[in-house]
């Protein structure tokens, strides 16, 4: 009995030391889009004394204690009550100096202003010295209730969600209950339906 709960032990440590040694894996195990039996694999291949079927049982533990967890948090329900809008023709200007146009947002870096404009209605400055315009990116824009502001994780949830789906975010800009998000054009439309099928 004791070897049991002995063997039970290790291979919760190995497999959560590896879990935190690699986040990414971490999180597609909580997302519930990674093959376990993979995962079980990879684990297996630095630690070969651990038993397969044991390391396959504590990857489902964590995977369904994850997923009931995440699947019931206040942030998952705001954010499914939320507004989520999906724009293209947006632009990123980052200028050196203040710059005479309409923007959705500015932000105001040490060296820089960085807006984030519409492209149809504005008159985008042309680039060169101390201006760059990034013309390839498309915004989601998030509105929730001010309940956000006293709910935590509500960014990091947002956050965890497109990274377990391979979106990288260029920019993100949370300020009372909206909730800004600047990415790739080329990862809007999985972006959009990440967030809008909680």
């Amino acid at each position: 009995m004791k070897s049991s709960i002995k063997e039970k032990v290790t291979v919760a440590s190995s497999v959560s030391r590896f879990l935190t040694e690699n986040p990414d894996l971490m999180l597609s195990l909580k997302a519930g889009i990674v093959n376990v039996s993979k995962l079980a694999h990879l684990i297996l291949r630095e630690n070969s004394e651990l038993n397969p079927i044991s390391v396959r049982a504590a990857l489902n533990r964590l995977k369904g204690g994850a997923n009931s967890e995440i699947g019931k948090t206040r942030a998952d329900y705001l954010l499914k009550k939320s507004k989520i809008s999906l724009q293209d023709k947006i632009c990123v200007v980052t200028s050196k100096i203040p710059q005479n146009m309409k923007y959705i947002s500015a932000t105001y870096l040490q060296d820089n202003i960085v807006y984030i404009a519409d492209e149809i209605n504005n008159r985008i400055p042309q680039e060169s010295l101390g201006i760059l315009v990034d013309r390839d990116v498309s915004m989601i824009h998030i509105f929730s209730s001010t309940e956000i502001e006293k709910t935590p994780g509500f960014v990091m949830r947002i956050t965890h969600k497109l990274f377990a789906r391979g979106v990288n975010i260029l920019q993100l800009i949370s300020c009372s209950n909206e909730t800004i998000i600047i990415l790739n054009k080329k990862d809007s439309t999985l972006a959009y339906e990440t967030l809008t099928m909680t």
